[in-house]
């Protein structure tokens, strides 16, 4: 198996374990697949560079709403290990279509996600 496919498995799995932490809110787990020299893009916030600033966004978002449902409908995976998740999420009753795209460092952590939603 070549290391591209390896580490594909592994980014992977990365993003489900995100998005699972994602759901439950779970920040300090979160917090541990960030590097430093992080960015999070999304359709409200723009860009925010850097963990701390990301991890607010995360805490601001999590304090904002009820609940939150992930329900991963398929992950693509590029030959340089750039992935791209379509998802349905529910935030409160509210349902979004969203794409996140994920790129990653040299230790497989997020080092940047963009968030693109389709409703």
């Amino acid at each position: 198996m070549s290391k591209s496919v390896v580490d594909n498995i592994i980014r992977s799995q990365v993003v489900e374990d995100y998005l699972d932490f994602f759901e439950n809110k779970d920040i300090e787990s979160i917090y541990d697949i960030f590097p430093d020299e992080c960015s999070l893009t999304d359709w409200n916030i723009g860009t925010v560079t850097g963990k701390k600033d990301v991890m607010d966004v995360f805490k601001g978002i999590f304090e904002s709403v009820r609940t939150i449902d992930v329900n991963i409908i398929h992950i693509h995976e590029d030959i340089i290990g750039i992935l791209c998740c379509e998802m349905e999420l529910t935030i409160d009753s509210e349902l979004l279509l969203v794409v996140d795209i994920f790129e990653f460092d040299e230790n497989d952590k997020i080092k940047a996600l963009r968030a693109y939603r389709g409703n």
